[in-house]
């Protein structure tokens, strides 16, 4: 077990959305009794900030981490070259309180250099580009589908969907649609080509194990964002993971790293959190901000509502694998094809191309695909991917190298790398990001209720301290 002190953090920043002037305003109560006023349990984005905006109240908070890391999802492969990263990629304009950390952080975002719009496309063995298309043997469409070109499909299918007014209503059901959304894409006329092509690189499991409701909620919480905050996506400089790293230096708490946990009971008049190697801590209140994928392999004895109990349990999350192939040099600048591949290949997915010294790809699976390669040796895997990337494009040839594998769902601490809503789920997750608890809180991405992802994390955060506040 690791305890490091953190420097103290000054009380008149502005952390996100929430003034430090009402934080400051809380009388602390000192608890003798327990370990800390509070324990926060996970130190990514959601555990970082509750720590952070509990500890600036002048209350004691402990952060237990699991993981030999901070950051959770959000992570940087600080060991391969470039540092790419694998989670918390994308900082959206719409992202206010991570951009407002990160402008009080001195955290650094970037613009990338735009590159060559499009996708090259390999569907069923056969190499092209958009323009060829619509009269490709290999396009098996519809005819109504035939001039939407693959990675269109999704989106253009969803411009039937019903519109949700605002983001919150999805909470609320009225025009919500909680059905599998491969049943609701037929029902619009996909045909069976166009699920098949769908599913191919689907953010998700399979169309058939995601909610409609999942894809109103998304389309709705984009719309919202980008009307109020229009902008550029830009990145962190140096990798995502150089954020939560600020944020974690900055922390006027004690933080407990190596220390997965192992089981929660909330008592009469605090909570004890036990460790894996049997230590046992107590606080008057504790925020979890464990991933449902995780947090269903830990016992805990408390009084919580059915749909929060059921939801932990069934929560879905997407699987996501990446292969990262060392390039001699960057061929897919001067080939005049566009930088990504896009394929319905099991082995290949999408291709990315990650410019810097050295340059890289990015190969990227999700769901079945992403399950499939993990259970392949690594090695053995990327050098058949190699294969297949100089056949689709030719001036690869002999400038690939494997270097590395990373699976979301094999880390311990992860078991995915982000929920979704599951088919029948709605009203379940509705009713869980809405709970109140008494001494037992929960925050992450999976909690959020109008943002989504790094930012649906600070949010998250940011109501659970908010709870404990009043409590406390």
């Amino acid at each position: 077990m690791n305890k490091v002190n953190m420097p103290a953090i000054g009380r008149r920043a502005v952390i996100g959305g929430l003034s430090a002037s009402l934080l400051i305003g809380a009388a602390p109560r000192r608890l003798s009794s327990t370990d800390a006023d509070v324990i926060v349990i996970g130190a990514g984005l959601a555990g970082l900030h509750a720590t952070a905006l509990l500890g600036n109240a002048g209350f004691k908070v402990l952060l237990i981490e699991g993981n030999n890391r901070i950051g959770g999802r959000v992570h940087t492969l600080d060991r391969l070259p470039g540092a790419p990263d694998a989670g918390g990629i994308q900082v959206g304009a719409s992202y206010q309180r991570f951009n407002s950390i990160a402008d009080r952080l001195k955290v650094e975002r970037y613009l990338p250099v735009p590159s060559k719009p499009g996708n090259l496309y390999s569907i069923g063995g056969a190499s092209f580009l958009k323009e060829a298309w619509a009269a490709h043997p290999q396009n098996r469409l519809a005819p109504a589908e035939k001039a939407v070109e693959p990675d269109a499909l999704f989106f253009s299918m969803l411009r039937k969907l019903p519109k949700i007014a605002n983001v919150e209503d999805w909470m609320a059901g009225g025009m919500a649609i909680d059905i599998s959304l491969a049943d609701w894409l037929r029902q619009n006329g996909a045909s069976d080509e166009a699920i098949r092509l769908m599913d191919s690189n689907l953010n998700g499991r399979t169309l058939a194990e995601l909610s409609t409701l999942h894809m109103q909620r998304t389309l709705a919480a984009y719309g919202a964002a980008a009307q109020a905050n229009p902008g550029p996506t830009k990145y962190v400089r140096g990798g995502s993971q150089r954020m939560t790293d600020a944020m974690m230096a900055e922390l006027r708490s004690d933080i407990m790293m190596n220390a997965p946990v192992k089981a929660i009971s909330e008592q009469a008049g605090d909570v004890e959190v036990m460790l894996a190697n049997g230590k046992r801590l107590r606080a008057k209140q504790v925020v979890c901000t464990i991933p449902f994928s995780v947090l269903r392999g830990i016992s805990i004895d408390a009084n919580l509502p059915e749909a929060l109990r059921s939801t932990i349990q069934r929560l879905p999350y997407t699987k996501a694998s990446f292969a990262f192939l060392h390039a001699s040099t960057s061929f897919w600048k001067g080939d005049g094809l566009p930088e990504t591949i896009w394929t319905d290949d099991p082995l290949i997915g999408r291709v990315f191309a990650l410019d810097g010294d050295p340059p890289l790809l990015k190969v990227w699976l999700n769901g079945p695909r992403a399950e499939a390669l993990d259970r392949m040796e690594p090695a053995t895997a990327g050098k058949e991917m190699i294969r297949r990337i100089e056949r689709i494009r030719p001036s690869a040839q002999g400038k690939l190298e494997y270097l590395d594998m990373f699976s979301w769902q094999k880390q311990p601490f992860a078991g995915g790398i982000y929920h979704h809503i599951g088919t029948g789920l709605g009203a379940s997750l509705a009713a869980t990001v809405q709970h109140r608890g008494r001494r037992l809180h929960f925050a992450g991405e999976h909690m959020a209720r109008l943002a989504s992802g790094m930012e649906g994390a600070l949010e998250s955060g940011e109501r659970a301290a908010l709870m404990v506040l009043e409590k406390l």
